[in-house]
């Protein structure tokens, strides 16, 4: 019931994480290795950018990759012929900031949101069980297979009785295997 809405929500932040690793391999492709950006995650290639990413929406290791692609010291300048290893410091802080608030704020707790929803409604449905109508109608379906009031059903009578019963107690026909494993 609840995977078909965890499968878009995961379709949802795969979509977000392509987005930003594209930005990101523009913006970071190369920034110096330092603090949480080294040589398995970085924005050097797409697919480092999307172990980076799924590693950030997780919440760890978001703040060195920040202090990685904020940092402007030490670091070699861009000019004609470099794109230089400095980090953008604005431009670091929008892209992390909103990547984090999209993806753990917003991405992660829609994933908690569903499986407690279905959570909720597995319970509710649990916690229901019979009501005083489902014993009235078993009481009344019986009176018809049990006319003498002897409170015996035969046992070639019992497919019948059991299909006649209405949800949640019906156990509709075929339905001798299943009454053969109620051991009754």
């Amino acid at each position: 019931m609840s995977l078909p809405a965890l499968f878009n929500i995961c379709l949802l932040l795969f979509l977000v994480m392509f987005i930003y690793a594209i930005f990101g391999m523009s913006f970071f492709m190369h920034v110096k290795h330092r603090y949480g950006v080294d040589e398995n995650f970085n924005f050097e290639t797409f697919g480092q950018s999307m172990i980076l990413l799924f590693q950030m929406c997780t919440s760890a290791g978001w703040d060195g990759v920040l202090a990685a692609i904020m940092d402007e010291r030490d670091c070699n300048r861009p000019t004609d012929d470099n794109e230089g290893n400095c980090g953008k410091r604005g431009i670091a802080v929008a892209y992390l900031v909103s990547y984090l608030i999209i993806s753990f704020l917003v991405i992660i707790n829609m994933y908690i949101a569903v499986i407690l929803e279905n959570y909720s409604q597995a319970t509710e449905d649990v916690q229901e069980g019979l009501t005083d109508d489902d014993y009235d109608m078993y009481y009344e379906i019986w009176q018809q297979f049990d006319p003498k009031g002897t409170q015996y059903v035969t046992y070639s009578n019992l497919t019948n009785f059991v299909n006649a019963l209405e949800e949640p107690l019906q156990i509709p026909k075929p339905n001798k295997y299943k009454l053969i494993a109620l051991d009754i």
